[in-house]
């Protein structure tokens, strides 16, 4: 054979096995993130966690997408048909989503599932949850070094347990600077109902109410409710302390700090465990020392330096173990 017609074949061989090595390379990954009530836009919970999708679409090259929450069947129906597309993983927010990732789960066994901020059953799923109760505590040391009175509101957006643990940790950190302080609770909705956390309208009635009491500053652990509870805020001038993400460019005239819950981290980490094949399941446990839950920068506008100066003491004397906030053990 002609050793210039065989040096063609050769190549003409390599280029082939290259074309079929491309054309058999696995597909990128799907990514689907059901979201929590209230949707997107907010500014809370529900942005938090697609940021960290956004920036896994970015850096780790999975296609993405979003899912809006719709109750009872609708949701059900929705996480089964992004199993059968081929969604893979799959990720939920929120205990609205247990039910229906237990049971969508268990029907894909080779597709992976994850919940966050809950928990589901499964041998394919991942649930990730948040001891919030440390930064909840510095969160209630801060209003109460705020509250000239001793009378600190606390705005709940559902009779659940992760708001019971929320409120829990916060009066704890009342009681830590001013054990006679009182914390008024209150809660936009019932056992169980998820719409309080996106009920702006009630979050606004229920805060101002508490401002009229006589209530220095408050709290805000509401979801996208959150944003009513801002909005009163700054119509009565009155200082807020809030949770998810950081709230303070809403309304910096009266949004103190915000106790974030890191949403986005924990989406792009659970995301590029499943692109490097280390997503396990089971529960992970995310709190402050682990960096799932912070805190933002303090208003330095809204909190005289003295009173920071105290507020930095408390956190670094947690930090280090000398203050031990103590576990929720309600349901």
């Amino acid at each position: 054979m002609n050793k210039k017609f065989y040096f063609f074949l050769s190549t003409i061989t390599v280029l082939a096995l290259g074309l079929a090595g491309c054309a058999a390379a696995a597909p990128k990954p799907k990514v689907a993130l059901m979201l929590g009530r209230g949707g997107l836009h907010d500014l809370a919970f529900n942005d938090s966690a697609n940021t960290g999708l956004q920036k896994a679409a970015g850096q780790l090259g999975v296609d993405t997408q979003t899912f809006l929450y719709q109750s009872g069947n609708p949701q059900l129906d929705a996480v089964r048909q992004a199993a059968k597309d081929g969604y893979n993983p799959i990720l939920a927010l929120g205990a609205e989503n247990t039910q229906a990732i237990t049971t969508v789960a268990a029907e894909y066994p080779k597709t992976s599932f994850a919940i966050i901020d809950a928990t589901a059953q499964g041998a394919n799923v991942t649930s990730v949850t948040f001891i919030e109760t440390e930064g909840d505590f510095l969160a209630g040391a801060l209003a109460a070094l705020l509250s000239p009175h001793g009378k600190i509101g606390f705005l709940g957006g559902a009779d659940v347990t992760v708001i019971r643990r929320i409120e829990f940790g916060f009066k704890e950190g009342v009681a830590y600077v001013n054990p006679q302080a009182q914390v008024d609770a209150q809660l936009i909705a019932g056992t169980n109902d998820f719409s309080g956390f996106a009920d702006a309208g009630k979050a606004q009635i229920l805060t101002r109410n508490m401002y009229l009491n006589g209530d220095d500053i408050v709290y805000a652990a509401a979801g996208g409710s959150d944003a009513g509870a801002i909005l009163v805020a700054g119509t009565a001038g009155k200082p807020i302390i809030t949770t998810g993400s950081d709230q303070r460019w809403i309304n910096p005239r009266v949004v103190v700090t915000s106790r974030t819950k890191n949403m986005d981290q924990v989406v792009f980490d659970l995301i590029q465990q499943f692109t490097q094949g280390k997503l396990q399941p089971g529960t992970i446990t995310m709190d402050y020392k682990s960096g799932g839950i912070g805190m933002a920068p303090i208003s330095t506008t809204l909190v005289p330096a003295a009173t920071l100066a105290k507020y930095e003491q408390i956190r670094a004397d947690l930090e280090a173990g000398k203050i031990t906030v103590q576990p929720y053990t309600g349901q």
